[in-house]
């Protein structure tokens, strides 16, 4: 049922209620927890959508052959995207012994260990509790995703929020080609991705309103490089209310550095993780890993 049937079948509901249940139906609608359900679930379903249409064409771990990774020959390690591969589909890649969650310890032998599985990129599940449970509100604001990759965080920015503009910047063309082919199947207007590094995005860093760093650096840069990157956004992301969200947290990235947050810069934004509420689609220990900042 296309959209304009599903308007005729709506006025014949309408029509055919009871002029005095009219009233009490159309609040149900404007009100009705279900219903809300329903359109918060239906995003879920169109991010799925979007992730069965990019399976097609990324493998497994979710990495290009055009881009590096550091350490990615790690036996120890498997790159796993989550919002390629959610839980359901690969456990049907492992029931299939196409994918594994395990290493042998000593080569030939049972002795098996849980693999150390990294993803670039949040689930769909994990998405819809980003902008509907932890991120404040962002009506008529700017989103920059920095290496947006697959670009789930535009999608699902765009499924959820109001925001004025979600930008993504990523070095790689492959992964530009991908998200803009996304864009347009799925007219996301309000979308725009720069091929860029984000070094060379000064201007851009200081007009956002909200920026998005998940496991952006580390994985994919030298240090060297990595703290190059981090002294461009100290000193471009500095207006006061600028939010930022990262995985992991600020400190846990900048240790890894040797590095430190600089004085009153940002100002951690506590939020309340109502694990009764999670649904089984999340992982609760990638939930717990988001952080929110605020610019002092």
């Amino acid at each position: 049922m296309n959209l304009n049937e599903a308007k005729q079948k709506f006025s014949e509901l309408l029509l055919n209620t009871k002029t005095e249940s009219r009233e009490d139906l159309i609040n149900f609608i404007k009100n009705s927890e279900e219903i809300e359900d329903f359109i918060s679930d239906s995003h879920v379903q169109i991010l799925e959508s979007i992730s069965e249409e990019l399976r097609k064409v990324i493998p497994c771990s979710g990495i290009l052959q055009s881009e590096a990774i550091v350490n990615l020959d790690d036996p120890k390690t498997e790159h796993i995207d989550a919002f390629l591969f959610p839980d359901d589909v690969l456990d049907e890649l492992c029931d299939e012994g196409k994918m594994s969650r395990h290493y042998c310890a000593n080569c030939g032998s049972k002795k098996t260990q849980k693999l150390d599985l990294v993803s670039h990129s949040f689930s769909a599940w994990e998405l819809k509790w980003l902008f509907t449970k932890i991120l404040p509100p962002i009506s008529n604001k700017v989103l920059v995703d920095v290496g947006s990759r697959l670009g789930c965080v535009l999608y699902a920015a765009a499924e959820y929020t109001d925001a004025s503009k979600i930008i993504g910047v990523e070095l790689n063309p492959d992964f530009c080609a991908l998200q803009n082919s996304i864009i347009e199947q799925y007219s996301y207007d309000k979308i725009e991705v720069i091929q860029a590094d984000i070094r060379t995005q000064e201007q851009l860093l200081r007009s956002s309103d909200v920026i998005v760093l998940n496991n952006v650096f580390e994985h994919f840069l030298s240090q060297e490089d990595q703290v190059k990157c981090w002294d461009v956004i100290f000193g471009n992301v500095k207006r006061k209310g600028q939010v930022i969200v990262t995985v992991p947290s600020l400190q846990e990235s900048l240790d890894e550095l040797n590095g430190q947050l600089p004085d009153n810069w940002v100002s951690e934004i506590e939020w309340q993780l109502d694990e009764e509420l999670v649904p089984d689609e999340c992982d609760l220990e990638s939930l717990k890993s988001v952080h929110l900042y605020q610019v002092m």
